[in-house]
């Protein structure tokens, strides 16, 4: 907790290269006016859907449109790419794991039988979770897409807090959007850390 409340002081002091990529990106979704929106969106999908990091956008959508519309474009974005690989997952894979690897997936729909909404949501809220993978796994197992979908997009809500706090900080120079970025992001891990505990390690 201790180390990811000091990246991001850090990150909010001395921006690498990435969240200099996200300034400029952010930059360029204000430029375009109403069609920024869309094509932040679509950015955000088809990035998110392969991978790479929804706090990205979040920090650019917290620069471009404010906390409140960061929030929600960046949260779009990402349960949207969420869906693809959920769905391409499901409907190109899912044959073929559950013949190759039978054992795995049913331990998977085993770990998913009770409480499959928290227990997403706990994957969800870990800060360092890989999103990919997790999407890529649900699909083949019997989870349902809506259940998946909801509680993907509830666990996401608090990091696009954190990042868009940040990033609408670093545009108007507030220490106090950093403050309250450090204090959502540990109040997550420490929500995520008693949930995991509790539903996942409790249930092994």
């Amino acid at each position: 907790m201790l180390v990811a409340a000091g990246l991001i002081v850090f990150l909010y002091r001395t921006p690498p290269a990435q969240w200099e990529s996200a300034r400029r990106l952010g930059e360029f979704i204000s430029s375009q006016g109403t069609a920024g929106i869309l094509i932040f969106l679509l950015a955000g999908a088809a990035a998110t859907s392969i991978g790479l990091p929804r706090q990205f956008f979040a920090f650019a959508a917290g620069f471009s449109f404010g906390v409140v519309g960061g929030v929600l474009l960046s949260s779009l974005g990402a349960i949207a790419g969420c869906a693809l690989t959920f769905n391409v997952s499901r409907r190109w894979l899912a044959g073929y794991v559950q013949k190759r690897f039978p054992g795995a997936v049913k331990n998977l729909n085993k770990l998913i039988e009770q409480d499959a909404f928290l227990k997403i949501v706990v994957l969800r809220l870990q800060p360092l979770g890989t999103n990919f993978l997790t999407n890529v796994c649900a699909g083949v197992t019997a989870i349902s897409s809506r259940l998946f979908l909801i509680s993907s997009w509830v666990g996401y809500l608090p990091q696009m807090i954190v990042f868009s706090l940040l990033g609408a900080g670093v545009r108007i120079g507030s220490n106090a959007y950093l403050t309250y970025s450090i204090m959502m992001l540990v109040i997550s891990i420490a929500i995520g850390m008693w949930l995991y505990r509790r539903y996942l390690v409790g249930s092994e």
